[in-house]
């Protein structure tokens, strides 16, 4: 087989729990069991992997890209079990066992020519990091760790987490340096976003009174608005430069209930950002931001795109 690249994430996340796939056909299930058939045809439900966090992620990386758009790529976990945390699944050793010995034998059989982990935590549960190979703004991006059943491994940082996009490119050049086996090149990045670099009054001006952000609950440096959305949703915005990471986000005002129109708001933001983290629908780390203008301008012009949008579906 010899696919160009296998991605071995740490084990499935809560969803597509084994009761729940017992009750979909597209699982193909008969008498309490996945058929054979269908476990080597893979994820039913891969067509759409364009819409899922991991994805988005690991197409803005053009290295891995190719290999999946040209489908010269395995995708699996090390470990088979599903948990909301890997911490959960350690107990199970004998589990983790039996699964490491399945990993060991699947890449035997593919014999693939690169393979990369997603995530450091889940290096660090597969393979002893030996080296960083490159440091972003606020954590190490890409990592070279021990051989895995005799194949040379890289890390990168979880595409599930929306980094910069220069920060994208530049893991995507030292990847392909690496394999190369040619010096990687340095890089330094843009200083982190500070609180004193963001003037809200300006934000404000640049909306014309679309939206306005005031003082959350008269806490300093946290700032908030609201505005309709489409049907019975009401957003609630939060300018947020009190955290270190420093960000922009925005929620159903009612949370914890969700947004209805959730197809309509998720892609209005420039890449990179991140959906569902935490109690926000959508988050975006200021440091990403490119800051090839004022970062008011570049944060208003993502709130003036959704409430465009808003504004044609109302």
């Amino acid at each position: 087989m010899n696919p160009e690249l296998l991605i071995i994430g740490l084990n499935p996340g809560s969803e597509g729990k084994y009761n729940e796939q017992k009750t979909k056909d597209k699982w193909e299930f008969k008498d309490g069991k996945m058929t054979i058939e269908r476990l080597l045809k893979g994820n039913p439900f891969i067509e759409e992997k364009e819409e899922w966090k991991i994805f988005r992620g690991l197409n803005r990386i053009q290295f891995i890209k190719q290999a999946v758009d040209s489908n010269n790529y395995c995708f699996m976990n090390y470990v088979y079990f599903g948990t909301s945390v890997f911490e959960k699944i350690k107990k199970h050793t004998e589990a983790i066992q039996i699964c490491k010995e399945l990993t060991k034998k699947f890449i035997e059989i593919i014999n693939p020519k690169h393979i990369i982990v997603l995530g450091l935590e889940g290096m660090e549960s597969i393979s002893k990091i030996e080296k960083t190979l490159l440091k972003g703004k606020t954590k190490r991006l890409l990592v070279q760790g021990g051989d895995l059943f005799g194949k040379q491994v890289l890390a990168i940082s979880h595409p599930s987490y929306a980094v910069s996009t220069a920060e994208y490119e530049v893991i995507d050049t030292n990847i392909k340096e690496f394999y190369e086996g040619k010096p990687l090149k340095p890089f330094t990045f843009k200083p982190n976003v500070k609180a004193s670099d963001v003037n809200i009054e300006e934000i404000n001006k640049i909306l014309a009174g679309k939206l306005e952000f005031t003082l959350w609950k008269n806490k300093k440096n946290i700032y908030a608005a609201q505005c309709k959305g489409v049907g019975n949703d009401v957003l609630d915005f939060r300018i947020d430069l009190k955290q270190n990471e420093k960000y922009l986000s925005f929620r159903s005002l009612e949370h914890p209930k969700k947004l209805e129109n959730i197809e309509v708001y998720k892609n209005t933001f420039k890449e990179p950002f991140s959906i569902e983290v935490n109690a926000w629908f959508v988050k975006k780390i200021l440091n990403n931001y490119p800051q090839l203008q004022a970062i008011e301008q570049e944060i208003a012009d993502d709130l003036l795109s959704l409430l465009n949008v808003i504004k044609t579906q109302q």
